[in-house]
């Protein structure tokens, strides 16, 4: 492997003046065991040292109360769907939700027909531990032509840092989705291109050009990171030839993805509840993004260094292409076509890492003679982490809160059903037309084994969709007839009626029942609806 050092034009001078020196060296290794020299060989450099503690603290940061947020209505999608058959599965994403497929067969494989919430919250977690050293060594090397080792390797930790202390990147590191495995998949494929474009092995394109399709496939909007990609390969300084042979991995990725990609396109309705954003809505993403208002100032003031004076123009190019670009690039995007919200920008975060960490090269004149500051690198580098995580730890502590974590309590809801219910009750959601409802009774079906759902006519995994099929308008009196209790599931705050189904469900509830239990939870709302005075009605509550 070639090692930071041969990269670095500082490094190659300083080894031509010890040509002599060398050469003894090497006459006197000469006669050393063959053992010995294996051993040395075989030694991890300190960049794979440092890769590997990055690796344990992102692993420790982001297990951190892995389990103790509530999941919210999207991550009971994915356990429920991948507690199915891997045939169910197949059936259900031929029709919806395709481009979440590998993530579902993966849950699948790894904990099989029995998942929980928080066993599908950790492929996201190792996802985000691996991301922090592939990160760590795109940086370096990205920064090392300009820079010089020692310098090169602090930004490398510096973005790593970063990475690891963001909040949003902790929130989507313990989500059951694959945000964070998509941007696993996009940090390794830029650091493929970089090893591609320094080195005449071609196995390194080869791998590049299969992460393309692999990043399709785990999450089409990633591929906003390809501008980056042509950052990497016009501004590094990797010549004519190494341009040529991007453009072939890249096209040749592409041509691969290009199934799936199509595929996808006929899905499109999974994504028609989405608005075109307001101008304030760009605002608040980054505030969110970054953790605080005070983040986003020290951030600022990082990009503005960086501008103006970072030594490494690949790197500068790279963050601004990969981590700043694409946000604004959406939100014009989604005045037409509306695809704005902030779990798909989590692909985003490693490219602003690396911005950031730009700021870490920059070299300022200290005096007339031209000298660098010395310790400017490590300041930078310090402000920037400790900065970043001092303002974003209360952002920390809310992402991993019971009910506030993942801004909805689905297992609170479940939970005060199971306590209050009785066998027998019967068991509506309005609006109807919203799987985060229904969905409940997919995750917690010990909490609803008693009750019955009325208006349910065909179960998820038989009808190969997300929750299951309704009945009819016209036969909701006919399953409402003789039953007492009625416990009635929405969203907090009055009830909302978004269909004719679910006005006819309110009609008959206000016709025959009255409200004799309210309970709202974060984001859910309970009822339960009583049996007006009739014969044979079941008053109490």
């Amino acid at each position: 492997m070639t090692s930071e050092v041969d990269l670095s034009t500082e490094a190659r001078t300083q080894q031509a003046a010890r040509v002599p020196r060398a050469r003894t060296r090497a006459g006197a290794t000469a006669h050393r065991p063959p053992e010995v020299l294996r051993s040395r060989r075989s030694r991890p450099g300190p960049d794979a040292v440092l890769g590997l503690l990055w690796a344990l603290v992102g692993l420790g940061v982001f297990s951190w109360r892995v389990g103790v947020p509530s999941p919210w209505r999207d991550e009971a999608v994915t356990v429920a769907v991948a507690n199915r058959s891997a045939e169910q599965i197949w059936r259900l994403v031929q029709h919806v939700d395709l481009v979440h497929a590998p993530f579902y067969f993966l849950v699948h494989a790894l904990s099989g027909p029995s998942a929980t919430v928080v066993q599908a919250r950790w492929p996201s977690v190792l996802a985000a531990a691996a991301t922090a050293p592939l990160l760590h060594g795109l940086a370096r090397r990205l920064a090392l032509p300009a820079t010089g080792p020692r310098t090169a390797r602090l930004v490398g930790a510096t973005a790593a840092a970063l990475w690891v202390a963001t909040p949003l990147v902790s929130r989507y590191a313990q989500e059951a989705r694959p945000y964070a495995l998509a941007t696993l998949v996009a940090t390794a494929s830029a650091y493929l291109l970089v090893r591609a474009s320094g080195s005449a092995r071609r196995g390194w394109w080869v791998g590049y050009a299969l992460s393309l399709p692999l990043l399709t496939a785990l999450n089409t909007l990633a591929l906003m990171v390809l501008p980056a990609h042509a950052g990497v390969l016009l501004l590094r300084g990797t010549g004519a030839l190494a341009r040529r042979r991007g453009a072939v991995a890249g096209g040749a990725g592409l041509l691969l993805a290009l199934p799936l990609l199509v595929a996808q396109s006929t899905q499109q309705g999974q994504v028609a509840f989405l608005r075109p954003p307001l101008l304030r809505q760009l605002g608040e993403h980054v505030v969110f993004a970054l953790g605080s208002p005070l983040t986003v100032a020290l951030a600022a003031g990082a990009v503005v260094l960086a501008v103006w004076r970072a030594r490494s123009r690949a790197l500068l190019a790279v963050g601004l292409l990969w981590g700043a670009a694409p946000v604004p690039a959406l939100w014009l995007l989604s005045q037409v076509h509306p695809l704005w919200t902030t779990r798909y920008l989590v692909v985003v975060v490693p490219g602003t890492c690396l911005l950031l960490a730009a700021a870490v090269t920059a070299a300022l004149p200290a005096a007339r003679r031209g000298r660098w500051v010395r310790g400017l690198p490590a300041a930078v580098a310090l402000v920037l982490v400790a900065g970043t995580a001092l303002a974003g730890l209360r952002m920390q502590l809310v992402f991993r809160d019971a009910q506030l974590g993942h801004a909805e309590d689905l297992r609170g809801t479940a939970a005060y059903l199971a306590e209050h219910a009785r066998p027998g009750d019967g068991l509506l959601f309005v609006p109807d037309g919203e799987y985060r409802y229904r969905v409940l009774t997919q995750l917690y079906p010990e909490a609803f084994a008693g009750l019955r759902d009325l208006a349910l006519d065909r179960p998820a995994a038989e009808s190969a969709t997300l929750v299951g099929t309704v009945l009819p308008t016209q036969e909701l009196a006919g399953a409402l007839e003789g039953t007492g209790r009625v416990w009635v599931v929405g969203g907090s705050g009055p009830v909302v009626t978004a269909s004719e189904q679910d006005r006819e469900t309110l009609r008959l509830l206000q016709e025959g029942y009255r409200v004799a239990r309210e309970q709202h939870l974060r984001a859910f709302g309970v009822r339960l609806y009583v049996a007006r005075d009739r014969p044979g009605a079941v008053l109490a509550a």
